[in-house]
């Protein structure tokens, strides 16, 4: 009952403002790596190429990575640094870029299953340092991910699982205006094998009372070092 309250209230700033959401499509094309290095440490890495729309017309390239600490199966917290470059929007691939972030996170996902079911809750703090070629900015914001993934021919998430997956996150600014954005996301995915994975989604993005959508395709690719024996 309480995941369904987060799910309401987190979406409805989404739905509110539907009216006003633009037809343009965008897309953003996605990697994201973890790599077991201990029982209780891992290396987080991610790559990710925004499109304005669905023909390459760059809009952000973000390179993010991390370590995180593995406090149990269920708890991650993890801390970090993120390069973002934002770019005009122009109808190239690349070309004139007007700001670009230096980012600093911390995070902490909580992951838990209910038969087939897993439930995610990711808190992030981000510090962020955002030039515009001008002067230098600094910003403070807090993220709540809300996360319910299951697989329909596999009791869990396993090699062959035909999966889908559904978030809602939403951007709380430290500053005047708190709200700072809501992204609400829907996927399909298949799990080639237990630590790799490819997803095909929407996501609908609002800003300042205005909607963007945007197709995704991401592919998650983990990687274990530890010990057979070791391993949780």
């Amino acid at each position: 009952m309480k995941s369904i309250l987060y799910i309401i209230v987190l979406v409805l700033p989404t739905l509110t403002n539907a009216q006003k959401s633009h037809s343009e499509f965008g897309n953003w094309i996605m990697v994201f790596n973890q790599t077991r290095v201990h029982e209780k440490w891992s290396i987080h890495s991610e790559a990710q190429f925004r499109s304005y729309s669905l023909d390459p017309n760059t809009e952000q390239i973000l390179l993010r990575g991390g370590v995180n600490f593995h406090l149990n199966k269920s708890v991650v917290c993890t801390g970090g640094y993120g390069w973002i470059t934002n770019y005009t929007d122009d109808g190239e691939i690349i070309k004139d870029q007007h700001t670009q972030e230096h980012r600093t996170w911390q995070q902490a996902s909580l992951k838990n299953n209910y038969g087939r079911i897993q439930i995610e809750h990711r808190y992030r703090l981000e510090q962020r340092w955002i030039n515009n070629n001008k002067s230098t900015n600094h910003k403070d914001r807090i993220r709540y991910l809300l996360r319910v993934t299951f697989p329909f021919n596999k009791k869990e998430m396993v090699k062959n699982a035909l999966f889908a997956s559904f978030y809602n996150e939403v951007f709380i600014h430290f500053q005047n205006e708190p709200f700072d954005r809501n992204r609400l996301y829907g996927a399909l995915g298949f799990q080639f094998t237990d630590r790799s994975n490819i997803q095909l989604g929407y996501l609908a993005q609002t800003v300042n009372k205005t909607t963007k959508h945007y197709l995704q395709l991401a592919v998650n690719y983990n990687i274990d070092f530890r010990k057979v024996d070791s391993k949780q």
